[in-house]
């Protein structure tokens, strides 16, 4: 297999919205079954929103982070997965949180997602629950721990 090559970069709301839905929609609304209306709140323009893109442009994975230190919306299209796409989403997004001075990072973590994080560094708290249908694991991230 080729060696897929890609960037990371902070999107800018609104401009990049067009490309973000092209990675989320599909992940989320399309293979996950997540409601369109879920999907997309208010929350969106207040957050910082990383894009990564492949070596034309094209956008193949998304996350955002909010001004608590929540993590959300990590998505890579499919033949993207594997790739270190979804970490390199990750650790810019933690990377953005340390330079704002926040103390930590939480998710919500699909249950199928709990070694990718745990790999990252962050880690399991309290009992699993049900969000837009799917199983989930708050997990948190101290950068006191990590540092």
């Amino acid at each position: 297999m080729t060696e897929q090559t890609y960037r990371v970069r902070t999107a800018l709301w609104p401009d990049d919205v067009p490309a973000l839905r092209a990675v989320r929609e599909p992940v989320f609304v399309q293979e996950q079954a997540v409601p369109l209306d879920m999907e997309w709140d208010e929350d969106d323009p207040l957050c910082i929103h990383v894009l990564a893109e492949d070596e034309t442009g094209k956008p193949v994975g998304t996350g955002r982070l909010a001004a608590d230190g929540k993590i959300g919306r990590m998505a890579v299209l499919k033949p993207w997965r594997g790739h270190g796409v979804g970490a390199a989403i990750l650790q810019a997004l933690v990377e953005e949180a340390r330079r704002k001075a926040m103390p930590e990072c939480h998710l919500h973590a699909q249950v199928s997602a709990l070694g990718f994080y745990e790999r990252h560094g962050f880690k399991a708290e309290g009992p699993e629950f049900e969000e837009a249908g799917i199983i989930h694991q708050m997990m948190r991230l101290h950068f006191q721990e990590t540092a």
